[in-house]
């Protein structure tokens, strides 16, 4: 997670400069003055896209949501983490939360695993070609042909490293720390110059909690300190004595590692970090480059910062610097409102969208409940749909018009067999006028029938049109709601 310091950065400088002015008769101290540089720094959750703004990342390593996953559990990975700004301080500290998981059974470990942080003045974000690493003809191949031999990391470089090792010295599976560093000019290499035979032995592996790492820098010193748990205290596991070579600002900050050489019957470890951060110490530093304000006002404030009054020993050193932070949060206003009018235009727009949203799904839900009835539970038992209503008196129609044909047809078969008694009859009587007075009244009986069987076949087939009609209409209804509001 990526901090925006553009809007908070003012009013910090107002309680920074206060802060000061009311500190004259204090003592200083470190866990009052240190503040967080937010482009060198991370949190759970990360947000990836905003992140590779500030860092480069490599190898086997990758943003994931809550955690940066050095490299999972798999032999001869590398992980590589470099930032693409300079720290603007040589006085800073830096706390990484971190995990090693893997097997319980030190003897089941690659030996020849790292995991490292460096503080190197060379910018290796920017010199780092991995289009040519991915062409090499291995991985391992490509990080050596750009000089990246120590655990990813430069085998030359000036400034220092940390590097927690899963073997000691001799080769023995007891996790260690080592605390170095490096004029720029000697070649280290794993196995001959780390881990350090002083290297603290101290189990950083499969902690319940993540484990921390603190790193105190100062011009002249280097200090490092490790603890298993946030309920536990810090263990010192080195001091490196700068006075020979003082640290110069303007470094860059870097966590590498290596899983290992795959050999078999042993496995590698998943190293992961869940939060870095990195805090500056220096009141004459700006510490980092402003990248969310203009460089005027980081100039003006980098003055500020410089400025031999900015202890304000008197009244008027006191007027004068307030006059000057005043210009600066006048100037940052005016260069952030447009951003911000724009930015409330565009919640206001989607505000009122949401709104229209809510509305037109009510609209929907209403009218559905309206056609089609209510489909709740506690009258699904009482009442039935529109639908259901309409398909049952359909059903009771048709129920109608079947009955109604077949009671027809019976009449119909009963008349023709009187008839046929009838004329038997006449025959046998010797009365052929009241046969055939019979017969033209059997003839219109007849014809009748097959008037009102006619009439009733084209009422049930005007009766199905209807329906299908009826049908076509509510799907064309039922898919305009839908493109309309779910589509």
């Amino acid at each position: 997670m990526k901090i925006d310091t553009s809007a908070a950065l003012p009013w910090l400088l107002i309680c920074d400069l206060i802060g000061v002015a009311n500190a004259k008769s204090k003592n200083k101290d470190d866990e009052v003055q240190k503040v967080l540089m937010s482009h060198h720094s991370f949190a759970a959750p990360l947000e990836y896209h905003g992140l590779l703004d500030d860092w480069t990342v490599s190898g086997a390593s990758l943003f994931e949501r809550e955690r940066l996953l050095i490299h999972p559990g798999v032999a001869e990975r590398h992980g590589v983490l470099w930032s693409k700004a300079p720290l603007l301080t040589n006085d800073f500290e830096v706390t990484f939360h971190f995990r090693v998981a893997g097997e319980q059974s030190p003897t089941k470990l690659l030996h020849d695993q790292s995991f490292g942080f460096y503080y190197v003045m060379e910018n290796i974000s920017k010199g780092f070609n991995e289009t040519a690493v991915i062409k090499a003809e291995s991985w391992a191949k490509g990080m050596a042909d750009h000089g990246l031999t120590l655990g990813g990391s430069k085998a030359v470089f000036e400034g220092f490293g940390a590097v927690l090792s899963m073997a000691d010295k001799t080769g023995k599976p007891r996790p260690a720390v080592s605390g170095f560093s490096n004029d720029g000019h000697t070649t280290m290499s794993w196995g001959t110059d780390l881990p350090l035979p002083e290297a603290k032995q101290i189990d950083f592996r499969n902690t319940l909690n993540a484990a921390q790492m603190r790193i105190r820098v100062k011009p002249t010193s280097v200090q490092g300190w490790l603890k298993l748990s946030p309920s536990l205290s810090w263990n010192e596991c080195f001091a490196l004595d700068r006075t020979k070579i003082p640290l110069k600002s303007g470094g860059y900050i870097g966590l590498t590692a290596w899983s290992g050489t795959a050999a078999a019957g042993v496995t590698a470890d998943l190293v992961s970090v869940a939060q870095l951060e990195v805090r500056n110490f220096d009141e004459t530093s700006i510490g980092e480059e402003m990248k969310d304000v203009s460089a005027q006002i980081q100039e003006t404030y980098m003055k500020m910062l410089t400025d031999e009054n900015r202890h304000f020993l008197d009244q008027k050193s006191q007027t004068d610097h307030l006059a000057r932070l005043v210009d600066l949060l006048s100037e940052h206003l005016k260069t952030s409102k447009p951003a911000d009018a724009q930015l409330f235009d565009t919640l206001k727009g989607y505000e009122q969208r949401v709104d229209r949203l809510n509305t037109d799904c009510k609209n929907v839900v209403h009218g559905a409940h309206l056609f089609m009835g209510t489909s709740s539970k506690e009258h699904a038992a009482a009442h039935k749909t529109g639908v259901q209503v309409m398909k049952d008196e359909i059903m009771g129609m048709r129920r109608i018009l079947v009955k109604d044909h077949a009671s027809h047809r019976q009449k119909l078969d009963e008349v023709s067999k009187n008839l046929g008694e009838v004329r038997d009859k006449a025959g046998k009587d010797n009365a052929p006028a009241m046969l055939n007075q019979i017969v033209k009244q059997t003839d219109n009986l007849e014809k009748t029938v097959r008037s009102r069987g006619s009439q009733m076949s084209w009422m049930m087939l005007c009766l199905m049109a209807a329906i299908v009609g009826i049908g076509v209409l509510m799907w064309n209804r039922m898919s305009y709601y839908e493109k309309k509001h779910f589509i």
